[in-house]
């Protein structure tokens, strides 16, 4: 039974109130240096810099007011090792410390903390020969976070768009896209679809967002994997406003997910198929977070059979000249049938005849 309010304690507002308190009591202007791996990296409308402090075991938010984020001769990124100089604030309504950075520096003085588009530059990458579409798309490797709402659009605009005779089957690579591991799960993953030789072309697709949470794909590791791919590579990050490093460097971007699926059903369409794609419909392909060293490639059943059944290979069907010589031969013994029953009954009719 819920208390009445007027008879409970603490109100959520005045516990807030009490431990904001207690926080700032200790560390409001005790400033401090402390060090750790920039991540969430998000810069606001009015220019302040919101970004996360993180170890092997923790995180905390900082942030850096407007005024003070062009005193620095480098870019904050995601991934930069730092230090920073400041003390804590507690903000009553999220009940969440803050660290209100003054000053910082780079933790490592050999750490390159140039921005990826002047490193891809400098290294003779940026701006990147862009690949032409291929003339026969065999099968198209999909990355994307299992969990991603992109899936299911892809998947409709793409199964919608042609004849699945047409269509070039899909081998699906799931990645993270945020957080410690997306970068380098992301890079594994075009590594590992671009060493497949049936694959002619590669689609990295997520669903929108903030832009911290789209914040990887503007990384100097996944533009340089998508620049060296040798494979057709297309992009469907997020919605129509938003424009990441990679897409500046994919062969083509499309402005979503279902843009991307249409391009690349499209690209089926217009293609000669090859006959290995020609004779049976695509089957989706699932790696699922095995090791780079194991394959993990199985094909669903169809909906209307239970998973462990086992699935026969569809009888092909005869060619239109088979199919029209049964026809004719059909025709001609029904014809044949209708003159003897003509025949018998006029037989009939006259043996009664006086």
């Amino acid at each position: 039974m819920t208390t009445p309010a007027a008879n409970r304690d603490r109100s959520v507002a005045q516990v807030n109130r009490m431990l904001r308190s207690i926080v700032e009591a200790e560390t409001l202007e005790q400033y401090f240096w402390v060090g750790g791996r920039v991540e969430r990296y998000h810069k606001s409308e009015r220019g302040h810099i919101y970004f996360d402090l993180v170890d092997d075991r923790s995180r905390i938010r900082c942030m850096l007011r407007e005024e003070r984020a062009g005193r620095f001769p480098f870019d904050l990124r995601n991934g930069l090792e730092i230090e920073v100089y400041g003390d804590i604030h507690f903000y009553e309504d999220w009940a969440r410390p803050e660290i209100n950075v003054v000053d910082l520096r780079i933790a490592d003085a050999s750490a390159d903390a140039t921005p990826a588009i002047e490193r891809l530059r400098a290294a003779g990458l940026y701006p990147p020969s862009l690949k032409p579409p291929p003339a026969h798309i065999r099968r198209i490797g999909i990355i994307t976070s299992k969990s991603s709402r992109a899936i299911g659009d892809f998947e409709n605009a793409y199964q919608s768009a042609g004849e699945r005779q047409v269509l070039a089957p899909m081998t699906w690579k799931y990645v993270a896209l945020e957080g410690d591991r997306a970068t380098q799960s992301i890079v594994d993953a075009i590594r590992a679809l671009d060493a497949k030789a049936d694959i002619d072309a590669i689609a990295i697709i997520r669903g929108g967002g903030r832009s911290l949470n789209l914040a990887v794909f503007d990384s100097y590791e996944i533009a340089r994997a998508l620049i060296h791919c040798r494979v057709y590579v297309v992009t469907g990050i997020g919605h129509h406003k938003d424009n990441a490093l990679a897409d500046e460097v994919a062969d083509f971007s499309a402005s979503t997910p279902t843009a991307a699926a249409h391009h690349l059903a499209d690209l089926c369409l217009r293609a000669k198929p090859s006959p290995s794609v020609a004779e049976a419909p695509p089957i989706d392909y699932l790696d699922d977070d095995f090791p780079p060293d194991m394959e993990a490639d199985f094909s669903f059943p169809p909906e209307d059979q239970p998973p462990n059944e086992t699935r026969r290979p569809a009888e092909k069907p005869p060619a239109p000249a088979q199919r029209s010589r049964r026809m004719d031969i059909v025709i001609a013994v029904l014809l044949a049938l209708a003159i003897a029953a003509l025949l018998f009954l006029t037989a009939v009719v006259l043996s009664q005849m006086p």
